[in-house]
């Protein structure tokens, strides 16, 4: 038996990976935004959509340099996934205030984080306005993974605990692959 739950409970999409989007401004300022609302939409090249809400300080610094990087927590990361998202950038350095330490890109001006499961430099291809959001459409242009926690087809689950966001300051992690037989 089902019950109706209401049309705009976007929960039911619910725990999904979260991210730590780096963005960086013109002058080099950075800035850090913890996103779940980020999918893989295309595989070669490898895109990458992320919404971003238009007044955020994140949205302003991808819109003036047209790239970002895209950054994979673990369970360790869980507050650094809640808390730099109840702030906005323009009243507080993040990277300061939350210790985060850049580490340099390989094709991109904007870092990755240090301490993260890996990272993905990303440069805008396009962008969509949708609501009070934007959708950038990303492109990879080099993928950064810490070397003992990925494998050949992805991510070591047995090591490697994605972090996911239920809602709110609720999280989980992976910790099962169930394979299905052919």
């Amino acid at each position: 038996m089902y019950v109706e739950i209401s049309a705009n409970d976007y929960h039911v999409l619910h725990p999904r990976p979260v991210y730590l989007i780096v963005s960086r401004s013109r002058e080099g300022r950075l800035n850090v935004m913890p996103a779940s609302w980020v999918s893989p939409v295309y595989d070669d090249p490898f895109l990458i959509a992320i919404s971003v809400w238009s007044g955020s300080l994140t949205h302003e610094y991808i819109s003036e340099t047209g790239e970002l990087t895209v950054n994979i927590l673990s369970e360790r990361h869980a507050e650094l996934a809640y808390k730099p998202g109840t702030e906005s950038g323009r009243d507080v350095d993040k990277f300061k205030k939350y210790g985060l330490k850049p580490y340099p890109s390989k094709t991109i001006l904007t870092p990755g984080l240090e301490g993260v499961l890996g990272f993905i430099e990303c440069v805008v291809k396009d962008k969509l306005p949708v609501g009070e959001s934007t959708l950038f459409i990303c492109e990879s242009k080099a993928i950064h993974v810490a070397k003992d926690f990925y494998e050949k087809y992805g991510w070591n689950l047995s090591k490697a605990s994605l972090l996911l966001h239920g809602a709110g300051k609720s999280f989980t992690v992976t910790g099962r692959l169930i394979r299905v037989p052919k």
